[in-house]
Order: C-alpha cells, then structure tokens, then sequence
C-alpha cells in the first residue's frame, strides 16, 4: 500500500534518518503525495531511495543540485546521500518513490550483495543516477522500478518475491553503468558532508528555540562564515533561511492534523511573533496559514 510521506523525520545524532521503511522482514515503503502543500527537508539514510515524477515535474535536490524531473522521469539515490523534494507552488506536482534498505537485495554475507549492491557503494559511484526514458538502459530501469513500486502498493500474491527480482534486476543495470573512480569526493568534502549532517541534525532538535548562525555553527566548532559556507555550497541556502523553512514545514504538518490554533502552532514552531509567522508561511507556501488549512485539511 502507497503511504503519505511524513515530513518529521526523526533521525539520530549524525542525521541519519531512523525511520524504518517498510517491516524488518521486507524492508520497503513506497510512498505518493502531491507536492503542493509541503516539502520534504534535506535528510539522508542508510536505504536506497528512488522518486519517480508521476504529475507534472518533481524537484530534487541533491548532492548540492537542484534537479527538475519532468513526468515520467525518475531519479535514483544511492545509500547515505542528503537530498530533499522542493515544495511546489505553482502547476501540477506529484511524486511516487520507494524507499529501501540493500539487505532486501541480499545480505552482506550473500552473493546478492557483492555482485549488486557492493558496486554501487564503493568510492568514487555517483551519489544519483537521473533516469530517462531517452536512454534506452534508463527506461529499462525506470520500468523496473514502476513495477516494483505498483507491486507493493498492490500487493499481489507473492508480490515480494517480485518486488525483490525487480529491485535486484535494476540495481544490476545501475551498477553496469557505473563510472567508477569519475566521482570520487576528497577527504575534505567528506568531512564538509559529514559536517552538514550533523548541523541539520542540531536544526531539528532546537528549531523550536532561538538559533542563531553562530550557535549551529558552534553545533559543529566550526567559524560563522564556514558555516555559511558550507550550507551555500551544499545546500544552495543559508543556515537561517533552511531553519525558516524547516519551522514553517513543521508547522504546516501541525495545521493539517491538530486542532492548535495558529498563534499556538507558530508559538511551538519557533516563531514568537504571530504576524512574522504569518509573514514567513505566505513567503514560504504562498498562502497565509488558515489559507492553508482550509486548503489541504480535506485532503490531509
């Protein structure tokens, strides 16, 4: 069955995401949701993760790109990778994605992983692979992934036996078209990466509270002006302005499924001032935030 995606991503102290995607047994979730009325904020995990464009175009951002997928077309996140989904304000926007983890392919003690897995987690393997049905390799992909993803949402009978050989077969092709070595990232980026992880992680345990550039950059020792920085350079935004949208995502979760009113809401999301709160909700989803309940409470 396709779930809603779910915008609080509880995580541990490093950033890595602790939501268990699918059972321990069968570790996959596919997921559908529309884009017009949240986000998904920059996160990364252990699972692969792949985001077909199924309405309109999707975008991705991830390893410090901003990438427009166009219907029809998909893209594929390699294990440990930060990437988030854009918010959509205008035109028609829905995604459908799978999230898993590599041992539903096969564990580490299997040939399953050596021979399909292992490639792909090796230094210098993209961190994403953009799929197109132009390339005849990437449809194929693509194919393979749709069906995996219906699979599951549908459940046929032995559905999981399916969605394995098919995840299994993509990941096969993936991994042949691999230009090993062409992206290969230095100590230092590693370190930078690393780095962002762990002061998204601070945003999302003190985004209630008054942050300030200089305390996430203290979150990681590290100078105001690298910390600037680095989000610039990673993330294409500034420590404040993701802080902004990560409270107004949090906040648009709590209007669509809690009763708070507005003030309360704005109050418990970081933002003090009602009037700023409403200010920066119309800046960030084009709508003041009782425009947004009254929009999207039906349907949440």
């Amino acid at each position: 069955m396709a779930l809603a995606l779910n915008c609080g991503i509880p995580s541990t102290p490093q950033g890595r995401e602790l939501v268990q995607h699918g059972s321990a047994l069968f570790p996959i979730a596919c997921y559908e949701e529309r884009l017009t009325c949240y986000s998904v904020p920059w996160h990364w995990h252990e699972d692969f993760e792949y985001i077909l464009a199924y309405e309109g175009t999707v975008t991705v951002g991830v390893d410090k790109k901003r990438i427009c997928l166009a219907e029809g077309e998909g893209v594929f996140i390699n294990s440990g990778v930060l990437h988030a989904v854009e918010f959509a304000a205008e035109g028609p926007s829905a995604l459908r994605s799978g999230v898993f983890h590599p041992r539903l392919v096969g564990g580490m003690d299997t040939i399953y992983w050596q021979k399909l897995i292992r490639p792909l987690l090796q230094p210098g393997v993209p961190s994403y692979f953009l799929l197109s049905k132009g390339e005849p390799w990437q449809a194929e992909v693509l194919a393979r992934l749709w069906e995996a993803w219906h699979a599951v949402d549908e459940e046929p009978d032995d559905y999981e036996n399916r969605v394995r050989y098919l995840l299994s077969a993509a990941l096969h092709t993936l991994a042949a078209h691999c230009p090993v070595g062409e992206c290969r990232s230095s100590r230092q980026e590693q370190v930078a990466a690393q780095r962002m992880k762990q002061m998204l992680r601070f945003v999302e345990e003190h985004y209630a509270e008054e942050l300030t550039v200089e305390r996430i950059a203290d979150s990681v020792a590290l100078s105001e002006s690298a910390c600037l920085r680095s989000f610039r350079q990673l993330l294409g935004t500034t420590p404040i302005q993701y802080v902004k949208q990560y409270r107004i995502e949090k906040a648009a979760g709590l209007l669509l499924t809690t009763r708070l009113r507005t003030g309360e809401i704005g109050a418990e999301c970081g933002f003090t001032d009602l009037s700023y709160f409403t200010k920066t909700f119309r800046e960030i989803k084009h709508c003041t935030p009782r425009e947004y309940r009254q929009r999207f409470a039906v349907q949440a």
